[in-house]
This record gives structure tokens, sequence and C-alpha cells, in this order.
């Protein structure tokens, strides 16, 4: 088993790639949204806040496939697994396919109910029809895109997995420069090019991740010439006068473990386990993207300058926090298999500093950001929105709650890493469920029925996260930390 190293240049070496890859989806809807205010107008921005936010909630739902299927592999992996790690990696493929299967036809019958439901304008609506069936067609690529990206991470191959988000996040940037400055036209057909980029670009994303995935699959042995071949190298002396027949066996039994030849029942055991943690990573994800559906109902109906003013918060909300979610990558990586293999020695002690050195590294990260969007309150907002109603929504408190909430939002994102490193998915669940009922619906009632304000809606938002922060605090500090040393104690 190899010690895992946890430097701070370990960790920059897996956060820097990893930086691009969370940065690059945000940063094109961030791009399109400013795009869609200074050539489409307020409702344009509306019908994209509308359509994306009900596709995004759509396929985050399956957010397991990136951060779970990455902890697993790198579980796997970590642990000298590669049975366990294919049947993984085959897992999380098919689990990709049907859920795009899924997401597609949940997303072909939810353009008229969520209309209604966001009580869009009839303008608004003319602007989301010929935009919502290619984002429905996108759906199974996204999803399809997301395994990938997992088990690529998990492999510890962030740097690839980053130039293929990137890559794929150049290329819908520039066909949507394209088709929303250059092109002339209506706005429902700049619309329809909009998502035609968005399509053509995530095909191209599948078929290249696909391959990188083949080409980079840690090498499964399948004869026991091979492993007695890498015995004989490795310990020799230990093995001195055997024969060559208890060679031989020495080798199959190495190479069934390894490779995990009869295994069908752990197969079994593994599958059942992954459906688990799938579903509790599913509830934590319709709960978060609950929150955004809910806020984005209350905002819509508050008027179409306001639900303009929400998309350029929730675009700003979320920049920072997947900057700061490279370093929840490196704490899922290097985190999964110091959790591994936490019976070696000072692991717990290794563990602990990664989670020390991450945090102070994401909660700066997460200050600046907010003082920076404190510091250009005034030119963010003009790049976003030259309505003076919906600037005026964005000025004061609301503005304030948006700086505010950075640093706790990147504490959030390194905790969240470090939780998947360590299977607790049902904490997670749990932490994310508590939050929305205690806190977050009661603060959204409470906006809807008297405050009346865009703000309010984001300080439940603001609350909630400092929930959940407490949560992953006691669950790594206190409950994981003791039941690793009741672990290694035992071993």
């Amino acid at each position: 088993m190899v010690v895992e190293d946890v430097s701070y240049t370990s960790i920059l070496r897996i956060s820097l790639p990893a930086l691009l890859l969370n940065v690059a989806a945000p940063l094109v809807v961030t791009v399109q949204t400013a795009l869609l205010g200074r050539y489409g107008g307020s409702a344009a921005q509306a019908a994209f806040a509308a359509v994306g936010t009900t596709a995004n909630a759509t396929c985050l739902l399956f957010n397991f496939l990136v951060d779970g299927i990455s902890a697993k592999v790198g579980q796997s992996a970590g642990a000298g697994r590669l049975d366990v790690l294919q049947q993984r990696v085959w897992l999380a493929i098919y689990c990709a396919l049907g859920a795009g299967v899924i997401a597609f036809g949940a997303l072909a019958g939810l353009q008229f109910p969520v209309s209604a439901f966001f009580a869009l304008s009839s303008e608004v609506r003319a602007e989301a029809s010929s935009y919502w069936w290619l984002r429905a067609a996108l759906a199974p690529f996204t999803l399809l895109n997301m395994a990938l990206s997992g088990i690529l991470q998990g492999y510890k191959r962030v740097g690839v997995s980053a130039a293929l988000n990137t890559g794929q996040s150049i290329v819908e940037l520039c066909g949507s420069y394209v088709v929303l400055a250059l092109v002339r036209g209506p706005s429902a057909g700049r619309m329809a090019s909009l998502g035609a980029v968005s399509l053509a670009s995530a095909i191209l994303a599948t078929i290249l991740g696909g391959v990188s995935v083949v080409v980079l699959s840690p090498r499964t042995p399948d004869k026991a010439e091979d492993f007695q071949e890498a015995l004989l190298d490795a310990g020799a002396p230990q093995r001195a006068g055997l024969t060559e027949a208890e060679h031989a066996a020495m080798a199959r039994s190495a190479l069934e473990e390894n490779t995990g030849e009869g295994t069908e029942a752990k197969g079994q055991s593994h599958l059942w386990d992954f459906i688990l943690d799938g579903t509790n990573m599913l509830i934590r994800s319709a709960t978060l993207q609950a929150t955004f559906f809910l806020a984005l109902s209350v905002a819509g109906q508050l008027g179409t300058a306001t639900l303009a003013a929400h998309q350029v918060v929730a675009q700003l909300w979320l920049l920072p926090a997947y900057v700061v979610d490279a370093f929840a990558v490196a704490g899922t990586v290097l985190g999964s298999r110091i959790a591994a293999n936490i019976e070696q020695e000072d692991a717990i002690g290794r563990f602990r500093l990664l989670t020390q050195r991450l945090l102070s590294m994401g909660v700066v990260v997460g200050m600046l950001c907010g003082v920076g969007i404190w510091a250009g309150e005034g030119w963010i907002i003009a790049l976003f929105t030259s309505d003076a109603e919906a600037t005026a929504v964005l000025q004061d408190k609301l503005w304030a709650i948006l700086c505010l909430a950075q640093p706790i939002n990147s504490a959030i994102f390194v905790y969240d890493g470090l939780l998947y490193a360590t299977h607790s998915f049902a904490w997670v669940r749990n932490i994310m469920l508590s939050g929305f009922v205690l806190i977050f619906a009661p603060m959204l009632a409470i906006t809807q029925w008297r405050v009346h304000a865009l703000w309010s809606i984001w300080a439940a938002k603001g609350l909630m996260n400092v929930w959940r922060l407490l949560g992953a605090l006691v669950r790594i500090h206190f409950s994981f930390e003791r039941e690793a040393q009741l672990h290694a104690a035992a071993t």
C-alpha cells in the first residue's frame, strides 16, 4: 500500500486542474447569462433561468455520478482492488445511461407544468419554447459526461478530466458568442441556436471522454503468470525453497485477490452498496435542487426584473464555490485513498492534516471572493444587466448577503469533498434534509407570505448553508475520527 502524500504540492497538483474542471461549466452559463442580458433582454434571461434551472436540477439529481463515483473508484484504486474498480466503472456508465433516459423523459413532460408553476409571462414563454427540447436532448449526454468525469477523477486523472471539460466549454463559449452576438435574427431563433451549440459540444465531450476512460483504465492482469513474475521479483528471498508449482499457486491466489476471479457474490454486494449510496446522494441532490427550484418559483412571482436579478445572483453565488470545489476534488481523491487504508500508521493524522490544509485554503479563497464581489458591485451588476429595476433589486441587502455567504459556501464545498471521501453519504443526506425542513422551507414561506423580497430568499439559502457547515464539522472532526480510531485499534 502507498502512503498518500498530503503536502501542499500534492494538493495543488490535483486542485489546479480541478479548478479548470469546476469553473468551466458555470463560467459558460455566466457568460451566456451576460450575453443574453446584452443581446436578448430581461425576457430572454428569465427564460434562460427557468429552462436552465429545471434542466440543471434534473441532471444534478444524479450528482452521485461525479462525487460518489470519484470516491468509490479512488478508494478501489487506493486499496489495489482492480476488480472492484472495474465493476464500479461499468456500474457508473450503466447508471448514467439509465439516468439519461429518465432525465430526458422528465424534461420532455415538464415544459408546460414548469411554465405554469413559475407563472411565466407570455413573453418569457415564447423565448423558452424553442430552447426547451434542445435542453432535454442535452440531458443524457450531460449525465454520461458526469460519470466519465467521476471515473477519470477516481483514476487520479484530474488533469485529463479538466482538459476535456475545458475544451467543451471553450467550444460552447465560442459558439454562444457567435449565435448571440454576431448572428442577427429573432431572439427565439438565437435561443434555439444556443441550445444546439450546447448539445453539439456535449456530444463531442462524450466521445472523447469515453475514449479516455478506456485508454487510461488501470491494467488488470489476466494471467497468473503475470502475478507470478511480479511475486518472484518482489519477494524471492521470502519464498526461497518454494517449488514452481507453489509459486504458481501463490500467483493464482494473488490474481484472485486483486482481480476478483470467483467473486460474484462480492460483486452483488458492491452493486447494492452502490445503489444505497447512490440513493442517499439522490435524496441529497434532490433536496438541494429543490431549494433552487423553489427559490426560483418564489422569485418568479415577484416580477420579471426580480427573476432576472435572481438569475444573476444564482450565477455569482455558485461561481466562487465552484472555484473552491477544486479543493473538494483534492479532498475526495486524496481522502478516499487514505480512508481505504485507514489502518496504516498515522493515517488518521494525515487525514486530519489534509482537512486542515484544504479548509484553510478554501476559506481564504472564499473570503477573497466575498471582498472582490463587494468591491466590484457597480461594474459587476452593469456587466450582467442594464435594466434599472433589476439593478435596484440587486443592490443593498441582497448584495451584502451574497458577499457574506462566500466564506461559508467555500467551507461547505471543502467539507463535501471530505464527506464523499469517507463515504458519509447517509450523513450528507440527513444534513441536507434537516436543513431544508428546519430552516429553508419556513424562511421561504415567510418570504412568500410577508417579506416579498429577493434578499430574503437568499438569506434562507445562506442560513441553510450554516446548518450544513455545522453538520459536516461534527462528522469529519468527531464522528469519523472516532470510527477511524476504533477501526485502527481493531486491526
